[in-house]
């Protein structure tokens, strides 16, 4: 008997081994071998004490920024068990996320372990091959210009009804604030179905959508995402995971039911984003099935909520932080929205320092500053330092030091919104230098197809709060960034809030 066990160890250690262990090893020493330098290789666990000590001690952008001190803008580390090519060099990004090398790259297994169990598989986020090709061109659409002016409404009667529910004189966390505010916003665009007004939409997608979130976060902590066969213990929370996702899908399938019977309609002055799913069709008239469609909406919900939540959070720190910035918008909203003007479309292309503000509040702080492409096939990449990338390699691209690059930006952390102001004569934006050098939304053909619906609502939500309220930042707290998938305040951001009379 004690031998069985003994055996049946052995043979658990075995394909471990080979199947976690080797191929990152081998892949690690085929990039040392081309003069990468990088941490030592760690079986399983890598550099995972060493990012917990950060986080413990609210440093967790200093762990990457102290691993290009000390290796240069191309390195190696592990996360748990996985391999990371970090590179910062734009020549070698620009190869990684261009068009004409998307063949040789998928998302890393972990994406679709982090986020199926919320958001279902067959989205944008998760979709590969033709399969993303496919539900890319369906979707293109929805996010045109024409399509995006019609939900301004959606987005001014949200913030509306959000500032004047504010009692003056009040103090809010502006992590929780506005993140349900674009939580609002995002689920009235994808469905139609208000969270302010409908109790059970409200208590969906604020209570359960909220708590696999949170249990994805803890999860993707411990690095149970990393393991295929960890991801499907019944362990780690993957009870709140399952009946969740049940519990929402199941919801979602409602809305999707209700809009075909007619027993829903958009709360925007044209089509709305669920709409738009079930117009679509592919290039053979086929259109997107019922779970397609679920998925997809349920794909813009997360995006569209977190990250232009955090952006938003960010955003009012600077405003709270400099009193120059605020001056300057709020002389620009005063002019161009007198008297309380509600913004429409027209007003939007003349907010120029509002959209330069947002602009350098997305090169300090990219709600999602890390993403990770996985080398599917073998070839090279950059122009000076060639690397020859093998089969297995996931290249980590952070945005976040990216945009603090000296070689790339002067007073590289200095707020200068100036940088991005337009030029008058022509209404083009300064050249940057590099066309790879600014990356807040991704690049290349899985770039965030949402970015300009964020850009709008962002700049619509900005407008407003500055027209009506004024931020004044707590004293006293601590406020630190915690990257939990995006990029957060780990103990939120109090502010006090007065609405002008």
């Amino acid at each position: 008997m004690l031998f069985e066990v003994f055996f049946l160890f052995l043979i658990l250690l075995f394909v471990i081994y080979f199947t976690l262990i080797y191929p990152e090893k081998c892949v690690y020493h085929a990039l040392r071998s081309q003069g990468i330098p990088g941490e030592a290789f760690v079986p399983f666990i890598g550099q995972i004490r060493q990012l917990k000590k950060y986080r413990d001690n609210d440093r967790i952008m200093d762990f990457y920024e102290n691993l290009v001190r000390k290796h240069g803008s191309t390195l190696l580390f592990c996360f748990g068990p996985s391999l990371r090519l970090m590179v910062l060099d734009p020549d070698i990004i620009a190869d990684v996320l261009s068009r004409q090398n998307a063949r040789f790259y998928t998302k890393p297994f972990i994406t679709a372990t982090v986020f199926t169990p919320i958001i279902g598989w067959r989205n944008l986020l998760v979709l590969e091959g033709r399969e993303h090709e496919r539900a890319r061109r369906m979707i293109n659409p929805a996010f045109n210009h024409q399509n995006l002016k019609s939900m301004i409404s959606i987005i001014t009667d949200q913030t509306t009804r959000t500032i004047d529910s504010i009692q003056s004189n009040s103090t809010v966390d502006l992590q929780r604030f506005f993140n349900t505010l674009t939580l609002s916003i995002i689920v009235s665009s994808a469905f139609g179905s208000d969270l302010q007004t409908n109790p059970k939409t409200r208590t969906i997608m604020t209570t359960k959508f909220n708590e696999v979130l949170q249990a994805i976060i803890y999860r993707s902590l411990l690095t149970v995402n990393q393991v295929s066969f960890l991801s499907k213990l019944p362990f780690w929370k993957k009870d709140i995971l399952d009946n969740g996702h049940r519990l929402i899908s199941k919801f979602v399938d409602e809305i999707i039911l209700d809009r075909r019977q007619d027993r829903s309609t958009s709360l925007s002055n044209g089509p709305d984003l669920l709409d738009l799913l079930l117009s679509a069709v592919d290039d053979q008239g086929q259109p997107f099935t019922d779970e397609e469609i679920n998925h997809e909406a349920l794909a813009f919900v997360l995006a569209g909520s977190e990250t232009t939540g955090n952006l938003m959070v960010w955003l009012f720190h600077i405003l709270m932080t400099h009193e120059h910035v605020i001056r300057a918008c709020q002389e620009e909203v005063d002019r161009i929205l007198p008297n309380g003007i509600e913004p429409t479309n027209e007003h939007l292309s003349d907010l120029v320092i509002c959209e330069a503000v947002i602009n350098e509040t997305l090169r300090l702080y990219p709600p999602a500053p890390i993403f990770v492409r996985r080398c599917v096939r073998e070839h090279s990449v950059g122009t000076k330092n060639k690397i020859r990338l093998p089969v297995g390699t996931n290249v980590m691209i952070n945005s976040h030091l990216l945009h603090r690059q000296p070689e790339l930006w002067p007073r590289p952390l200095e707020f200068d919104y100036t940088r991005w102001l337009r030029d008058p004569k022509t209404g083009l934006k300064p050249k940057l230098a590099h066309p790879f050098a600014y990356l807040p939304f991704a690049a290349g053909p899985r770039n965030c197809i949402g970015q300009n619906f964020a850009l709008l609502e962002a700049k619509l939500m900005l407008a407003m709060f500055i027209q009506r309220c004024r931020f004044t930042l707590v004293p006293g707290q601590k406020i630190a960034a915690d990257l939990q998938i995006t990029l957060r305040t780990k103990y939120g951001l109090l502010a006090q809030i007065d609405k002008h009379e």
